[in-house]
């Protein structure tokens, strides 16, 4: 089995200081409440740009150093893997990432889909390449939420992926598509399907109602976040995947 932690919160605008502090505290109030067993994790997933909100700022990426520590802590702390998403510099601008960090290593998907119709293409560049990364007996490709949107990045990456994560600030006019896009990415490819997502306001005045989920390769919602703040646990089996594919061999006809 693996166990997951999805860390659903109300993203502070643009300010990195106090959404490492959130982060830490929601984090640590809930593995207080926890046994022992129930407290160990394999993987901790953050939103998009959990470290500044999904603000067009060309200087969004100022808030990367202090996320990335943060994660670094919480890994080393938790003995575990921990995801979320980050702005980071790059030549001629900056790219809205999606980081990977254990307690001694670190690898990042930049999004490949910007969202033109907010303007992110005039301030993060696209990514260019997919990736799968492994994680507790999961082969993990990591998406950002636009990317939802075109089943055609997944597909190039089955069967050998047994797990989908979409990190996201995926607001709430549009959360029927997020609920819905989710379970058929994940009926479609027969793999775990993660999706997470933020509450709360942003300084843009867009709203979000969370609605972090974690669907299964059947398609059956395993865990739903609704609109709560904290930390929420959910255990998987890997060898589900496998299973659900022999007995469902529709991959076999891509």
């Amino acid at each position: 089995m693996a166990r997951l932690g999805l860390i659903q919160f109300d993203i502070l605008w643009e300010n990195a200081a106090g959404n490492a502090a959130r982060v830490r505290d929601l984090v640590r109030q809930a593995i207080r409440t926890m046994d022992a067993a129930d407290a160990s994790f394999d993987l901790l997933l953050l939103p998009e740009l959990w470290s500044c909100g999904f603000t067009m700022n060309h200087e969004a990426h100022k808030s990367f150093d202090i996320g990335f520590q943060t994660m670094q802590e919480l890994a080393r702390e938790l003995d575990c893997a921990v995801m979320g998403g980050l702005p980071h510099k790059v030549e001629g601008g900056q790219e809205n990432r999606c980081y990977l960090v254990t307690p001694d290593d670190s690898r990042h998907y930049a999004k490949l889909k910007t969202f033109n119709y907010a303007g992110e293409h005039l301030k993060y560049r696209p990514g260019s390449e997919a990736m799968r990364w492994e994680v507790a007996g999961l082969q993990i490709s990591p998406y950002v939420c636009y990317d939802l949107r075109f089943p055609e990045l997944v597909r190039p990456m089955m069967p050998e992926t047994t797990m989908v994560t979409y990190v996201a600030n995926w607001p709430s006019a549009r959360v029927h598509h997020w609920r819905s896009l989710l379970v058929a990415r994940a009926i479609e490819n027969l793999c775990y399907v993660v999706g997470v997502n933020r509450i709360g306001s942003d300084g843009a005045g867009r709203e979000y109602v969370g609605s972090s989920m974690v669907v299964a390769p059947n398609g059956d919602v395993l865990l739903d976040c609704g609109g709560g703040q904290g930390l929420f646990a959910v255990d998987i089996d890997p060898g589900e995947v496998a299973r659900t594919r022999e007995k469902w061999p529709f991959l076999a006809d891509m």
